[in-house]
């Protein structure tokens, strides 16, 4: 016996390279028990434009896409993640005039969360990746010191946290809102 879950499109936009900006309905990715899952999104979106044609984008492919869902507003953005050439569609945590922060979280198939991945952003286009899967909290220190090695009150700043994996969110958030003021 098969089961067939019904397609659910949303109304968005996308950016193409060339920074048009389109219209479209976006077709919400579905788990294996039929959820919408937002971590689908990571590698691809399908889309179908004003004439019914539906085309799959990679982040590769274009700048960002972004839509209304149960009354939330969702966007990613093509961003490199892990290294400079491994392009992922991420979620801004906050973007900022000096220093943008995005995110993904990898899921088991069960919707539990196993770690998030964080790419910072300069205004200069210099980019840093950190995940939740280093085992030393050090290494997060070293990482964010190498990123912000010319701003000596983000240096303090980084050399005190970074204490617990439990305020692990809330210690990067700090550090790119304190960027972003000085």
């Amino acid at each position: 016996m098969g089961y067939s879950y019904s397609q659910t499109t949303v109304s968005g936009y996308y950016v193409t390279k060339t920074n048009d900006t389109l219209s479209a309905q976006l077709k919400m990715p579905k788990s294996i028990f039929g959820s919408v899952d937002f971590s689908k999104f990571l590698f691809k979106v399908e889309v179908s434009d004003s004439n019914s044609e539906t085309k799959k984008f990679k982040p590769e492919d274009i700048k960002c896409f972004w839509f209304l869902y149960h009354g939330e507003n969702y966007s990613f953005f093509s961003k490199p993640t892990i290294t400079q050439n491994n392009l992922r569609f991420l979620q801004p945590v906050l973007l900022g005039q000096k220093t943008s922060l995005y995110e993904f979280q990898t899921v088991n198939q069960n919707g539990i969360p196993l770690g998030t991945f964080y790419t910072f952003e300069k205004a200069d286009g210099t980019y840093t990746f950190l995940n939740t899967g280093i085992r030393s909290l050090d290494q997060f220190k070293e990482t964010l010191k190498e990123f912000y090695k010319d701003n000596l009150e983000l240096q303090k700043l980084i050399d005190s946290k970074f204490q617990t994996r439990t305020s692990l969110k809330n210690d990067i958030l700090e550090i790119v809102q304190t960027a972003n003021k000085s």
